[in-house]
């Protein structure tokens, strides 16, 4: 019976995951903060994000934003605050990007959304002075 169940909760979960589409996910949490291609919001334009930051960066980042702007000593990988994280919160603040619960792969999928989305568009605003 624990196997059974266990099966169920398994598969499910896992359906979840095959459910899971980066396009809403899109457009209900990133779309009130960023562009992409249409200038800065409350943050960046992502367009082009994907060829600015590499994946690893960009998936640390939108898991934990706080940890790699300001650091945090209790977070393994955290630990120093990223100089480019540090610049863009200076830039942004007083505004810090939530946490998002995603799992690595739902970020690489958003990402290749906001790939797809950047095709002919241009980042315009503060994003392009940060190096």
């Amino acid at each position: 019976m624990k196997i059974s169940a266990l099966l169920i909760c398994f598969f499910a979960m896992a359906s979840a995951q095959a459910n899971w589409d980066a396009k809403k996910e899109f457009t209900t949490n990133c779309t009130t903060c960023h562009s992409v291609g249409g200038g800065d919001k409350i943050g960046p334009d992502l367009a082009g994000v994907t060829e600015r930051r590499e994946e690893k960066w960009l998936i640390k980042f939108i898991q934990y934003p706080t940890g790699m702007m300001e650091g945090d000593a209790e977070e393994p990988g955290y630990e120093k605050a990223d100089p480019i994280a540090a610049k863009m919160w200076a830039a942004y603040k007083p505004n810090v990007m939530a946490e998002q619960d995603l799992k690595p792969e739902q970020i690489k999928q958003l990402l290749a959304h906001i790939k797809e989305l950047s095709k002919g568009k241009t980042a315009k605003g503060k994003i392009l002075g940060i190096k």
